[in-house]
């Protein structure tokens, strides 16, 4: 969002194309918005856990692309996902003679599973296995709850007289304790229906399953064919590649982020004041920081600030903590830094491969050091003893150590991030090369 509005406001012209989940809507229909002068597409996507081939490469969703991209008609093609879309774009670009940059953000190139390269039991998977792909994908993508499939049974049985999306706006005009009390069943349903043992080596094939064999072939050649790929770390580059990716045109271009506040001072005394900000799901380790407050009599004021997709888990992280956490709610993008300058320090406790998160860079955009999960492209964000600090995946005890150290972490240095005003220079300047 950041890049393509500081690229409309240097005035160049900017679509966007993304998915959208809108039941009632007609699956790959448009839905055509705008944010300020950025052009938005939005195709209807509701049917978030396909099975392969149409995960990676979709004819109908390649067709709608086709027009938009030939009314559109742009100088270039920046790609930051393409999950719930597909592969077939970049191939429909190519063809329209259309040059094309890919933003790497997540595994998602060489993980079929959302890209976390994470197994259903919680187990990483660095580098891929490709002969526990198939296992793990078939776990995956049966991940929907009934609530999913009676409104897909409801949306395809609705009268033509109703709007399109009308179920989707009957939803969201519950009240939200209903909301949330029937998204809280709905997820708990679909972990107890859906539960499945671990996927180990020994109970898989020697052979690699044929779908992830043509997925991981289809996205090698169509990646060799693109004019440039940015990696916001080193990790995220390295760790594809031997994933069996061979991306030889690829560069680091580090993240930057606004830095038009100067950082508030910081708090000398009274409790320590911890803020963890992101979505409540598993792999971003919330429970962790529970398990490390809830372990100890720290002196410690605990925040939470995010969306909670899976409010029974949040609920269950919350119990966990015995009321040390505070749950703050979703923020606004101007609400962000309001946080920052409340806290101590920021907790990034994920228990996946993180790539290289904006909170991180929020945190010392404030002024704040972080404490952060040694995995992944964090050790490259938070420099040790003077960002912040890093700890073992999921050990709260090494956690709750380290927010013990009070006085300490008041005291890091911590290093301003790369501006954004710098992060867009730099990624205009190689878009002009690509074209050019």
């Amino acid at each position: 969002m950041r890049l393509a509005q500081e690229l409309a406001q240097r005035g160049h012209e900017v679509g966007v194309l993304c998915p959208r989940i809108r039941p009632g809507r007609p699956q790959n229909s448009l839905v055509e918005e705008s944010v300020g002068p950025i052009r938005v597409w939005g195709v209807v996507q509701n049917y978030p856990y396909r099975d392969l081939p149409e995960a990676v490469s979709d004819p109908a969703i390649n067709r709608v692309a086709r027009g938009i991209l030939e009314d559109f008609a742009p100088d270039l093609l920046a790609i930051q996902t393409l999950a719930g879309l597909s592969l077939g774009i970049l191939d429909v670009a190519g063809e329209l003679g259309i040059p094309r940059v890919l933003h790497l953000h997540d595994a998602w190139w060489t993980c079929p599973s959302g890209g976390q390269r994470r197994r259903p039991d919680g187990g990483l998977c660095a580098p891929v296995r490709k002969e526990l792909c198939g296992q793990c994908f078939n776990s995956f993508r049966h991940r929907e709850g009934p609530l999913e499939r009676a409104s897909r049974w409801i949306a395809g049985r609705m009268p033509a007289a109703l709007p399109p999306d009308s179920l989707h706006r009957s939803f969201e005009a519950l009240p939200p304790r209903a909301r949330q009390g029937l998204k809280k069943l709905n997820e708990r349903a679909s972990r107890w229906t859906h539960s499945t043992p671990p996927i180990e080596a020994n109970n898989a094939t020697e052979a690699v399953d044929e779908r992830i064999a043509s997925r991981h072939q289809q996205i090698k050649e169509t990646l060799l064919g693109l004019e440039l790929v940015l990696s916001p770390t080193h990790f995220l580059l390295q760790s594809l590649r031997k994933d069996g990716l061979e991306l030889p045109s690829a560069l680091v271009v580090p993240t930057g982020v606004p830095l038009k506040h100067p950082p508030q001072p910081r708090n000398t005394s009274g409790p320590l004041r911890v803020l963890f900000a992101g979505t409540w799901v598993e792999h971003k380790g919330p429970h962790v920081l529970a398990q490390a407050l809830a372990s100890g009599e720290h002196d410690i004021a605990a925040r939470a600030a995010g969306p909670a997709p899976f409010p029974a888990y949040r609920e269950a992280a919350l119990s966990l903590s015995q009321g040390k956490i505070h749950p703050v709610g979703m923020l606004q993008p101007s609400e962000v830094r309001e946080q920052m300058d409340w806290c101590d320090v920021v907790v990034v406790p994920s228990l996946w491969e993180e790539n290289a998160p904006l909170v991180v860079l929020e945190a010392r955009a404030a002024g704040r050091p972080v404490v952060a999960s040694d995995i992944g492209g964090l050790p490259e964000l938070v420099a040790e003893g003077i960002d912040g600090h890093l700890f073992p995946p999921g050990d709260w005890r090494a956690l709750g150590r380290l927010l013990s150290r009070t006085s300490g972490l008041r005291q890091l240095p911590v290093r301003p991030p790369r501006s954004l005003n710098d992060f867009v220079d730099e990624v205009q300047s190689h878009y002009r090369e690509v074209v050019a």
